[in-house]
């Protein structure tokens, strides 16, 4: 993300954490409703990516980026992070397998249908209504769906190049949604069934605000600046809490996420954006990414090692977007909560050191060097 938009970049860290805190295995998510509907600002990641990929992409488009290197760096982005996943989950599942027929520990058949949904998960079209339901690292169903979305997003530029309107893009988002909107019943937020027309719909909305307010910034005064940007902030998260199985109310939602990034995109100049450019919530941005494809597996295993090592007990709680959920209830959950969002930051940052940015590195070499082949091939 470019410096300009560095409170953006902190934004999508702590919606990172508010994911991650609603996948959690303790009960803090039906105290704080922002947390209980924290599925919400998957759709302000879709937003933002559709945002920041105009800013990165759309005038190198429209140049002539060859899609063969668009490809890559996107791929490359994206999938080295995702396969690592899988394989530490596929890992568990033979963990769990033996742990189950050596010491009678925990449920086994763990196998028992998994290997269609693994490929599909491998493939990356997970998400684009091949399988019935989420499987082994279930947040990356929204990685299947922006990756296509991508593609999506090279070919319409790439065929409009130089003709195109901001508007096509508010059309394009509006339509994803109505058609998202007429297929599900009382919710918008579907994953693996038409989580692509999600992903689009918030995609394109980012591209669209983007075009709208690129090169233009806004000087008010500090005061004015702080209640415009934490008035954004409170409206949406008002909202969120507002958006359980309600569609008209989850679309407010969404437009209460653009707002918000607007507001950020034109302007620096108030208190929470002083905030949000510290180096802790910019490191958060950083590393949104890995916190949002390891803590499923982490929580995963908390929850296994709670369960069948501690023996501790277990309550079901009806939450929207999930149905029934197992979760240790206890009075510490808030000071657990606490420590895993601390473990987690640690190992994404072990993550992001490690496997995001030098397969980044290696991707962007790769495409680069398929670019140079090209040119001399032009001589």
């Amino acid at each position: 993300m470019t410096l300009k938009y560095t409170s953006l970049e902190s934004l999508r860290g702590i919606a990172a954490l508010l994911v991650a805190l609603f996948h959690s295995v303790f009960v803090s998510g039906s105290q704080y409703p922002v947390i209980a509907q924290g599925i919400m600002f998957v759709d302000f990641f879709f937003i933002l990516s559709g945002f920041v990929m105009a800013c990165a992409y759309l005038e190198k488009i429209q140049a002539g980026l060859p899609f063969r290197q668009f490809f890559l760096l996107r791929f490359g982005r994206l999938y080295p992070l995702h396969l690592f996943m899988l394989l530490l989950w596929l890992g568990y599942a033979v963990l769990k397998e033996l742990l189950h027929h050596q010491l009678g520990m925990g449920p086994g058949g763990f196998f028992a249908g998994d290997f269609a949904t693994f490929v599909s998960n491998l493939l990356l079209i997970n998400s684009l209504g091949v399988d019935d339901d989420l499987s082994w690292n279930y947040p990356a169903w929204s990685i299947s769906v922006e990756f296509y979305t991508y593609l999506i997003f090279f070919a319409v530029v790439g065929l409009l190049a130089r003709r195109i309107k901001h508007y096509y893009f508010l059309l394009l988002s509006v339509l994803s949604y109505a058609w998202l909107y007429w297929l599900t019943e009382q919710s918008l937020l579907s994953t693996y069934q038409y989580g692509i027309l999600r992903c689009t719909g918030g995609f394109f909305l980012g591209v669209f605000i983007f075009i709208k307010i690129e090169r233009k910034t806004l000087a008010p005064s500090r005061l004015l600046a702080s209640v415009i940007e934490l008035s954004s902030i409170l409206l949406a998260l008002w909202l969120v809490t507002l958006s359980t199985e309600n569609k008209l109310m989850q679309l407010c939602v969404l437009a209460s996420f653009g707002l918000v990034i607007s507001v950020f995109a034109v302007q620096d100049r108030g208190l929470v954006s002083t905030l949000l450019n510290r180096k802790s919530l910019l490191l958060l941005g950083t590393l949104s990414y890995s916190i949002y494809m390891i803590h499923a597996l982490f929580f995963a295993l908390l929850r296994n090692i709670g369960q069948y090592v501690f023996q501790w007990p277990l309550v079901v709680v009806e939450r929207a977007h999930q149905g029934p959920i197992q979760y240790f209830d206890t009075a510490y959950a808030d000071l657990i909560n606490l420590a895993c969002v601390l473990a987690i930051v640690l190992l994404s940052a072990l993550s992001y050191r490690y496997i995001e940015r030098p397969w980044r590195a290696k991707f962007r070499l790769l495409a680069q060097r398929k670019k140079h082949k090209q040119q001399l091939r032009d001589c």
